[in-house]
């Protein structure tokens, strides 16, 4: 799709943006036989593949295994060296062998076992939200994370188009977010976020968390009902309720390990379920549904050569990470597969050739990105797909979440800096901060 189209044709770009599961874990079954041997896509036909093997300490062979969505006992390793072990580069062949997985969650854990978690992928049955939205819109097989990092990283790469952290740090750094680039361009935009959002974490977003551009979830629905078209958002994002934050105002749905797919699966039908039940103005949406990184689970397809450099914070990484899960749903998403190469700096590209001025870059470091071949999201659009045929998400939204999650045993920087972030946001915004978030005033309160 042209800009040109994009401009005539689109109304309303929606994005989610999920936590830390790989393309093979979550939708490397289309692929199989027993699965539905889909041909179009690189998924795992075969689990017995050699070219599949991870070994373990004693150097044997472990194969991915087919496996039921439940919780796991612990997050897994990924942070830049984890992942460095996973993609296995060797100097000698200059490639990447994809065989060190089982290796980084061994030398992370001290224990080996028969089924190691990061070799684990999801049956159909576990991801039916995923699995409906995939089978009627457009699946994105060569969609990758930014960087071979962790979460913080890859949200800031996603948000921002750049990172000055290599590694997820306690709170965010001060970046120029997408959030300031729609204000400047005078585009409406709104948050809907089922928890804290995410950038609470940028100490100095915390009065734009405050103002109407950030909402709950909840409101989705009557803002729907409710708003004029033209007040009703040009840019959406919607945010999970995030397991790491320590303070829910939601069931944790961001399916970031050790928590189950199952309550992000109901969360994504209900995004779906809203955005589509206005006939008219689904027409003109664009919704784009992916993961900020791979989370440390297996993925059988090397990053892409893209290098990436930021010399002023000492950040640099000559790949992307792993693929992730990522589809394009809307009337302008044909069913099938896409195999343009993208990660999520693609969204940010989408954003400026909608809404910025005729030619113009989202920014220098995403130009950087396209001339190495990562292409907008508008690749994978087209106007003449008229996909406007709904998917049936009804199995997801009848399933009961009512077991609580999984509790964190360790704590991480990630959960260190959104307790920290809370209590910063209290404690300089309280009458306000309270008054948006009750559930913020009783985990202060019992932080005392």
């Amino acid at each position: 799709m042209t800009p040109d189209e994009l401009r005539k044709s689109v109304d309303t770009i929606a994005v989610i943006i999920l936590e830390n599961r790989s393309f093979d874990h979550v939708l490397g079954h289309l692929s199989s036989p027993e699965f539905g041997a889909r041909k179009d896509l690189q998924g795992i036909a075969n689990v017995d593949e050699q070219d599949y093997l991870n070994p373990n300490t004693d150097g044997e062979g472990v194969a991915p295994f087919w496996t039921d969505d439940h919780p796991l006992d612990s997050d897994l390793p990924h942070d830049p060296d984890a992942v460095a072990r996973q993609l296995a580069y060797s100097e000698v062949t200059h490639s990447y062998a994809m065989n060190g997985f089982v290796k980084a969650f061994e030398d992370e854990f001290h224990t080996s076992v028969s089924k190691p978690p990061v070799m684990g992928l999801l049956r159909p049955d576990s991801v039916p939200t995923t699995g409906a939205l995939a089978a009627r819109y457009t699946v994105c097989d060569n969609w990758f994370a930014c960087i071979p990092t962790s979460t913080a990283p890859n949200r800031l790469m996603s948000m921002c188009g750049f990172t000055n952290h290599r590694d997820t740090g306690i709170l965010l750094p001060d970046q120029t977010t997408v959030y300031d680039w729609l204000l400047e361009h005078s585009v409406r935009w709104r948050v809907y976020a089922a928890g804290l959002p995410f950038f609470a974490l940028m100490p100095r977003l915390a009065p734009l968390v405050l103002t109407s551009h950030f909402r709950k979830f909840e409101d989705l629905h009557s803002d729907l009902a409710n708003d004029h078209p033209d007040d009703w958002p040009q840019v959406l994002f919607i945010e999970p309720d995030y397991y790491d934050c320590p303070v829910h105002f939601h069931p944790p749905c961001d399916n970031h390990a050790p928590l189950s797919m199952a309550p992000g699966e109901r969360f994504l039908a209900e995004v779906y379920s809203a955005l589509s039940s206005d006939a008219k103005r689904w027409s003109r949406t664009v919704l784009i549904v992916t993961y900020d990184e791979h989370g440390g689970f297996f993925d059988h397809v090397p990053p892409l050569r893209v290098k990436y450099r930021n010399d002023r914070c000492g950040v640099a990484f000559d790949s992307t990470g792993p693929r992730v899960p990522a589809i394009v749903a809307g009337a302008f998403a044909a069913p099938g597969v896409s195999k343009e190469l993208l990660d999520n700096t693609s969204i940010l590209q989408l954003i400026a050739e909608r809404f910025g001025n005729p030619g113009e870059a989202y920014s220098s470091e995403v130009a950087g990105r396209m001339h190495q071949n990562i292409k907008s999201v508008s690749s994978v659009l087209s106007i003449g797909a008229e996909n406007t045929e709904l998917c049936d998400v009804a199995t997801a939204l009848r399933r009961l979440i009512g077991a609580a999650p999984p509790f964190p045993t360790t704590t991480n920087n990630l959960r260190a800096g959104f307790d920290q972030a809370a209590r910063n946001f209290a404690a300089k915004h309280q009458a306000e901060a309270f008054a948006k978030f009750p559930q913020l005033r009783d985990y202060v309160k019992a932080q005392r």
